[in-house]
């Protein structure tokens, strides 16, 4: 019968000097006990650090406003529209070149209570959201052509949504419901339609749970 001594260990490269060495034992990642005494070090330097990491992102938080939030909120937002209308156009040129936002059809300072609005938010071209500030007429061309009328007038009428006010603790919640939605939409990993992307709004405006 086979015992422990009848299997040899093999040799692997020390962590610390990074020489071969052959371990006395199986879990031995370390040439000698100089090696094993600096590892630690490195071990627990990494360990405060990464502990720093997390107090230091708790003390960031309590510091935050509520404009601080609110545009971590749009991040997560951003990222959802983004993944909804993977693969398609810019809404306004048409366009798949450069680099790829996600354009308010109503800007944020026109109407701060419907910058969230899964509807009013649409895949953009950074030219046409950020250097032609918005790039509204052939935007609302882009919703006509992609969407039809009927959901251009829907995406108009949103204009006369009534004022929206959301706590901080509102805002953390709708982030964590969001963070969750993307992990969705990422494991899917699909090109949608656009009757589909239509649906995919509106289910997912209820669900975030603000409009």
């Amino acid at each position: 019968m086979l015992g422990p001594k009848d299997f040899k260990v093999k040799d692997k490269k020390c962590k610390e000097c990074l020489i071969i060495f052959t371990p006395a034992r199986p879990l031995q990642s370390v040439c000698s006990p100089k090696c094993a005494i600096a590892h630690n070090k490195v071990l627990e330097a990494k360990k405060e650090k990464k502990e720093w990491s997390k107090e230091k992102a708790v003390l960031k938080d309590k510091l935050k406003k509520l404009g601080d939030w609110k545009k971590d909120l749009q991040v997560e937002i951003n990222t959802i529209v983004r993944l909804i209308d993977k693969g398609h156009p810019c809404i306004s040129s048409n366009s798949l070149n450069g680099k790829m936002n996600a354009g308010h059809y109503v800007g944020v300072k026109a109407h701060d209570s419907i910058r969230y609005n899964l509807h009013n938010i649409h895949i953009q071209s950074e030219h046409s959201n950020t250097y032609l500030s918005g790039d509204t007429l052939r935007y609302q061309d882009g919703l006509r052509k992609v969407y039809g009328d009927d959901y251009f007038n829907f995406v108009e009428s949103l204009r006369s949504t009534p004022l929206i006010k959301l706590s901080i603790n509102d805002i953390i919640e709708k982030i964590a419901t969001c963070r969750a939605i993307v992990r969705e939409l990422k494991k899917v990993d699909l090109t949608y339609p656009a009757k589909i992307r239509i649906e995919l709004r509106e289910s997912l405006n209820k669900r975030i749970g603000i409009y």
